[in-house]
């Protein structure tokens, strides 16, 4: 069969996607597969950022055509665009909720890569850099194996939950859920029993929140 199209996505989020919606390239069951028409995986080319309901979604390291997916915490693509010379580009999602945006291209070579957005109950984004002492840190090491540490700040004492999400937004770690202090804290995730991908991990307290990417590489 040809594929035409520049995205990757697994074939599970397949089995669950609404006919109504365009089916996205992907090569193989698993993103960086081997062989004729694969991308690669490159950390750091897409990044994503909401407004209301429209996630704009821009990528590094091409002057050509690029496409993106917007996938729910359900693991179902709710929006798409297959092809577009718009970079940065929009994708609408369809309700406030946890998103992943999966996008690349083709040239000067194939590569992909992911990026999460949350969207709030109100319908808009938030940004941390505005949020006083609300933030969530880069964890360290990254890439990291097995084990990597989280830090993150909060302005106030707040019921708080720091969760591990796969590239599919399969929740499959709880590191914290729980009141916590005001001020800086630091958790380690120790991922010894995962194989190798791109994981997300969310915190939220109280009415903020903020999502980041890591690497395990075994």
């Amino acid at each position: 069969m040809k594929y035409t199209l520049v995205l990757f996505i697994t074939a599970i989020i397949f089995l669950v996607m609404p006919l109504s919606i365009p089916q996205p390239d992907y090569n193989g069951t698993d993103p960086g597969c081997t062989g004729n028409g694969c991308h690669t995986f490159q950390d750091g080319i897409v990044s994503a950022a909401a407004s209301g309901m429209e996630v704009t979604v821009t990528l590094t390291g091409t002057t050509s055509s690029v496409a993106g997916e917007l996938v729910d915490s359900s693991g179902t693509v709710v929006a798409v665009n297959n092809s577009t010379s718009n970079n940065p580009f929009v994708l609408t999602a369809p309700g406030p909720g946890r998103y992943l945006v999966n996008a690349g291209y083709k040239n000067p070579s194939r590569r992909w890569d992911s990026a999460a957005v949350v969207i709030n109950v109100t319908g808009v984004a938030n940004d941390p850099s505005e949020l006083n002492s609300f933030k969530l840190y880069n964890n360290y090491p990254n890439p990291f194996n097995p084990s990597t540490t989280i830090k993150f700040s909060l302005p106030e004492a707040s019921f708080t939950t720091l969760k591990i999400y796969n590239a599919l937004g399969k929740e499959i770690a709880v590191l914290v859920n729980e009141m916590i202090s005001s001020g800086t804290h630091s958790v380690v995730f120790d991922a010894h029993n995962l194989p190798s991908g791109v994981y997300f991990y969310s915190l939220e307290s109280s009415s903020l929140s903020q999502v980041k990417k890591m690497l395990l590489i075994k």
